[in-house]
């Protein structure tokens, strides 16, 4: 599988879903010259448009390493894992396949203070090829760390199928 990271946004040509670039922009905006934004400063209304792609996950320690509860998961979460994931842990919730690899890039966004952008196609069952694309974006409480991630993620199928049956027949085979 071919999957590609962006973490400097130089690259930001690869963001194609107009929710992505909105919350990238407003990202940029409230972290202004400080090195994280402020969670608190997002506000319910900066969420209306992308609130079904929108993944909340805070960030804990534990035993030296970060671990990802999910606090919020919009619909389109629910629809690929055909439940709600709330109070799980993100590695709980990821498919064994890509698991290590996913999990690489929300360390990455935790290590460096930096939002990270990947694409990775996933063909289904069906043969048709779906393009989970998926923006993090680092937050803070305390303004020194990393404490909470926003992911807004949207699949992509050129076939014009529904994304959401490729990638529920996808994951039940990695399960």
């Amino acid at each position: 599988m071919n999957s590609h990271i962006k973490t400097d946004f130089e690259g930001r040509e690869a963001i194609r879903c107009v929710q992505q670039l909105g919350m990238l922009k407003l990202w940029e905006r409230l972290k202004g010259t400080a090195a994280l934004p402020q969670a608190a400063a997002v506000q319910e209304h900066d969420l209306e448009r992308l609130r079904e792609k929108l993944m909340l996950l805070d960030v804990e320690w534990h035993d030296g390493a970060p671990r990802y509860p999910i606090r919020y998961q919009g619909s389109d979460f629910d629809r690929m894992h055909n439940r709600n994931c709330v109070g799980l842990l993100l590695n709980e919730v990821m498919a064994p396949a890509v698991r290590e690899r996913g999990l690489k890039t929300y360390r990455q966004v935790v290590e460096c203070q930096t939002p990270a952008f990947n694409s990775t196609p996933v063909r289904g069952e069906d043969g048709a090829i779906v393009n989970y694309e998926r923006l993090l974006l680092p937050f803070t409480r305390s303004g020194q760390d990393v404490e909470q991630i926003y992911c807004v993620i949207t699949l992509f199928t050129e076939d014009n199928l529904s994304p959401f049956v490729t990638m529920s027949s996808s994951a039940s085979q990695g399960s």
